[in-house]
């Protein structure tokens, strides 16, 4: 029998240190895909949620301009004659009417007739000839 000290392992060669280690490189790959394609979304979703913070800073910004209008009493005054129709005492309100369908329609009517239709053109000299030589 052998002893322990004579068994001896045979040599492998390079080989399968180079397949451990592609193992193990693909491993590591293969883990560091899934928090680079999580860093990437969270890129994605910053820039699209700065985008939509930029436009809620303009709209508040608009907004802001809009408190600032209304703090002013000849807007207000404006406001309050263009939408609700409020007058001074002593001024006469008029209120024009727009034209109803039956009116425009007439109007359209007159103007219509109104237009000049004009002739046609006089033929000119080769639409002449055409006109001789092929009788149409």
């Amino acid at each position: 029998m052998r002893s322990a000290a004579e068994i001896r392992m045979p040599k492998l060669g390079r080989a399968p240190q180079i397949i451990a280690f592609l193992l193990v490189l693909g491993l590591l790959g293969a883990m560091a895909i899934e928090p680079t394609r999580q860093l990437l979304d969270q890129r994605d979703r910053i820039s699209s949620v700065a985008g939509e913070l930029r436009d809620v800073q303009e709209s508040n910004a608009e907004l802001q301009a809009q408190i600032g209008r209304l703090k002013d009493d000849d807007y207000l005054e404006q406001l309050a004659r263009e939408r609700i129709g409020l007058v001074r005492p002593g001024e006469t309100t008029y209120v024009v009417m727009p034209p109803s369908d039956q009116e425009q329609r007439a109007s359209e009517k007159h103007r219509k007739a109104q237009q000049k239709v004009e002739p046609p053109p006089p033929p000119t000299f080769l639409d002449s000839v055409i006109d001789f030589v092929f009788g149409f």
